[in-house]
């Protein structure tokens, strides 16, 4: 598939277009226009789909060593102009991230940039505050510290500017306990029946959302090909965590998915599309509308996640259990719904005194 981003700096606007077929290298290209990004995507994007492109031969290590840095800022901008693109599905979100490290220490040379630099601008990113007149939260400060780690590096390793990477030393901001908001039953019933009277799509996309714990943009992107209708699973292929997991879908659900398929005639790739293709972005904006119509205070589309676990932790799943369901390599994210698995492990406890503790 082809990403188009607008982009804005002092030089103007531009398009960078980044296409994603799998089987190829990532291609990416910035031009002054849109047209002219997709007159230059739109072909290649055919051809590979047709297994007919022929890729370029990869730039040699000689071609490499001849990039000229010498300072943070044009390290930086390297980096967000030819490699960001070619690694994150979506590179253009972290480029507020690049143009604050550009800001703060742009003007430094790369041989000498320190960890003492960098901790100076953690404490910066932990006092100042944003457009909304709110600091920064431990989370965004983190991806702040790894979105520049992820540069030096690359200077470390393929650039070899530098011998060690200086944010190694930095030590990141501890996180808080994880949000444990969750729909009440009768906020449920609310919340689907407002999903429901909007559209199928959007009712469809919930009911999947509610009842397998997938993350937004896991059921986003969720294809024909990855549901299992005589199986009764869903797959999220190749997710956040580098990870697929299969999940049980309820036969109703699964009736009104073909429905939802037949109705749009969708019979391969995307499910939530749009009439280009391409997986539908505008369903969180919807979400949050419904959301804020029924009134469900302090709710975020991600707090569907945190409901079935929560669900799952107070009919019987252990912590083993919800991580494999959520698809979570740690167990340490899961904790937050230890509280709920109380009543099941209490069971397990009185079951087992009752084997190993004669009656007193």
């Amino acid at each position: 598939m082809v990403k188009y981003s607008k982009r804005e700096n002092k030089n103007g606007i531009s398009y960078q277009a980044v296409i994603r077929i799998k089987g190829y290298k990532t291609l990416c290209k910035t031009f002054k226009k849109k047209s002219a990004a997709q007159v230059w995507a739109e072909p290649i994007e055919a051809l590979m789909k047709e297994g007919k492109y022929i890729e370029e031969s990869p730039i040699s290590a000689a071609n490499i060593q001849k990039v000229n840095i010498e300072y943070v800022s044009e390290l930086i901008k390297h980096f967000r102009d030819n490699v960001a693109p070619t690694r994150y599905a979506d590179a253009h979100k972290y480029n507020c991230m690049f143009d604050w490290w550009i800001d703060k220490i742009g003007n430094l040379k790369v041989v000498n940039l320190a960890a003492s630099d960098l901790s100076a601008c953690k404490q910066i990113l932990l006092t100042e505050k944003t457009e909304n007149g709110q600091p920064r939260k431990p989370n965004t400060i983190n991806k702040y510290l790894m979105c520049l780690s992820a540069v030096l590096t690359y200077a470390r390793d393929e650039l070899e500017l530098i011998e060690y990477n200086p944010m190694s030393k930095v030590k990141t901001v501890p996180k808080p306990d994880g949000r444990k908001r969750y729909l009440s039953i009768e906020e449920l019933a609310k919340y689907l029946d407002a999903c429901k009277k909007h559209s199928l799509m959007i009712y469809v996309f919930v009911l999947i959302a509610l009842g397998t714990g997938g993350r937004y943009s896991e059921v986003q992107h969720l294809k024909v090909e990855n549901v299992d209708y005589q199986n009764e699973r869903v797959y999220y292929l190749d997710t956040k965590n580098k990870t697929s997991r299969g999940v049980h879908v309820e036969p109703q659900t699964l009736e009104l998915l073909k429905q939802l398929c037949a109705e749009n005639n969708i019979q391969s790739g995307y499910i939530f599309k749009g009439k280009r293709g391409y997986s539908l972005a505008f369903i969180r904006g919807v979400l949050y509308q419904i959301i804020k119509d029924v009134g469900l205070d302090d709710f975020t589309v991600h707090d569907m996640r945190h409901t079935f676990a929560s669900y799952s932790a107070m009919n019987g799943a252990t912590l083993l259990d919800i991580a494999e369901l959520l698809g979570q390599k740690s167990l340490s994210v899961t904790r937050r719904y230890s509280h709920l698995t109380q009543k099941h492990t209490d069971s397990i406890v009185k079951k087992v005194v009752k084997k190993i503790i004669p009656e007193v």
